[in-house]
């Protein structure tokens, strides 16, 4: 179903900066108004400048996705706007740490504002999305670790494999409606994620702009894909990965 954006609302959490600033950008550019929520207050201001500089109607909102009410709050709020016509559930943390090391308090965290905040956004957005009837879409961010795993992320990468079915049984649950679903699969971004656990580390060669991984983001829920990988390289990784799993599966049942 082809999805007109001008005129309607964009929802973004974790949009502060990184990639849910610059899906706000994006939205605005293409006529949206745009409902936008983070933790940080400061650089939500910032962000509401820019939106008024480009003419956008918006409204922006300090929301922690982890509390429940005040995201079905922010939710109520944004009904004085068009209708969403896209939903990111974009917030997200990352902690670093090994499986027998790392603190449960941080395990718990990252399970609260990754999985549990994704999932509160989706019940505080989505049945609006679908009584309205139009054509819709909601775009999940994971990541390429919600397909593998890299060393001291454990813990990341499982809240972002989580994701994955959570997206799926998504997508089937709205398979008879005018949503549809996908699961956005950043590599590295040019972003201050890793600051948490590694100031000073060197930005990877394969670094994406925010700006470019939105605009990617914007296709591939208008293409209607149900997986929208903004690296392509992880292809062959990925192939090898699952191919090994196949494997290990084969030799499990000889």
């Amino acid at each position: 179903m082809s999805i007109a954006l001008a005129g309607r609302t964009a929802v973004i959490t974790g949009a502060a900066s990184g990639i849910g600033a610059a899906l706000a950008r994006h939205a605005a550019g293409q006529g949206m108004a745009v409902a936008a929520c983070d933790r940080d207050a400061a650089r939500l201001e910032a962000l509401s400048r820019e939106l008024e500089a480009q003419g956008a109607r918006h409204i922006i909102r300090p929301v922690d996705v982890t509390d429940v009410v005040a995201l079905q709050a922010f939710a109520a709020g944004c009904a004085t706007l068009p209708p969403v016509a896209l939903l990111f559930a974009n917030a997200g943390i990352l902690r670093g740490g090994t499986i027998i090391d790392m603190p449960i308090d941080q395990w718990r965290t990252l399970t609260e504002v990754n999985i549990i905040g994704a999932v509160a956004t989706l019940q505080a957005f989505v049945p609006a999305m679908i009584a309205h009837g139009e054509p819709a879409h909601v775009i999940v961010t994971g990541s390429t670790g919600s397909m593998t795993c890299g060393a001291g992320l454990s813990a990341y990468c499982a809240t972002k494999h989580a994701l994955w079915p959570v997206v799926e049984a998504l997508q089937g649950e709205l398979q008879e409606t005018s949503v549809g679903a996908s699961l956005l699969m950043p590599g590295a971004v040019s972003t201050a994620m890793f600051d948490a656990i590694d100031p000073g580390r060197a930005v990877p060669a394969d670094s994406l702009d925010p700006n470019i991984v939105a605009e990617r983001a914007f296709a591939g829920a208008l293409a209607g894909q149900a997986k929208i990988l903004t690296h392509p390289a992880y292809v062959e990784r990925i192939g090898a990965r699952f191919g090994d799993v196949l494997s290990e599966l084969s030799v499990a049942n000889e």
